[in-house]
């Protein structure tokens, strides 16, 4: 179902407030988790390929930045190394993973050109601002959330995004965000879910920035900290 742009925002601060309250209830971080970091906070081999905007300002990126430094601060404790400044993106749509396949090299080897080809069919120097919603509990990571500013833009993200359905189809809703940083794998008890809760509700993460469709980029990741083109 398509929303228009008011329930699109209505929706997503809807999903930020639940993944906050979540931290109060029974909350531990999702399994993916366990693939991704292991318990000393090392991130672990975890291969796929994706669609994302790598942020191209820099100004854009020390905001970001000055955020993951605030939260690290307070939950250094229960997170992985901060992510690279260098790979701050925002994910449009999600291809390969050991979520959905064990053959991820021949997934990948499907998408690579066939990606690049739709790629090249939609580029553009086309520019959309994004606006910050606050932090959110992502279940295996934190991350401050975004939405585009107005209806014409956000069409624009959501159609640009169905366009990658046709490597692998994507039924979640999207929830345009830059991951901060990942949990570490360990048992979440009260103290800790209450600390993680009020931190990701001080934090002001009034920002915004800008993504470039110039920037929209089909990548390999290694792991959850190196990205290639």
């Amino acid at each position: 179902m398509k929303l228009n742009f008011n329930k699109y925002i209505e929706k997503l601060k809807e999903l930020k407030e639940n993944s906050l309250v979540n931290l109060l209830k029974e909350w531990n971080p999702k399994n993916e988790l366990f693939l991704k970091v292991d318990e000393k906070g090392n991130y672990k081999d975890f291969k796929g390929d994706t669609i994302i905007f790598f942020l191209e300002e820099e100004e854009d990126k020390k905001k970001v930045l000055n955020i993951q430094k605030k939260l690290y601060s307070k939950l250094g404790n229960y997170l992985a190394p901060p992510l690279s400044e260098k790979y701050f993106h925002m994910t449009l749509h999600d291809l390969c993973n050991y979520n959905i396949t064990k053959e991820i090299e021949n997934c990948i080897m499907n998408n690579k050109e066939k990606a690049r080809k739709i790629l090249e069919e939609i580029k553009s120097s086309k520019k959309i601002k994004m606006k910050s919603l606050g932090l959110y509990n992502g279940g295996s990571a934190i991350g401050i959330m975004f939405s585009p500013t107005n209806e014409e833009e956000l069409n624009l993200l959501l159609n640009t995004r169905k366009k990658f359905d046709t490597l692998i189809k994507q039924n979640d809703f999207y929830i345009p965000h830059v991951t901060l940083g990942y949990y570490l794998p360990i048992d979440y008890n009260d103290k800790i879910r209450r600390k993680i809760y009020n931190t990701l509700v001080q934090i002001n993460a009034d920002l915004e920035i800008a993504i470039n469709f110039k920037n929209l980029e089909y990548v390999i990741f290694e792991n959850m900290d190196m990205y290639k083109k």
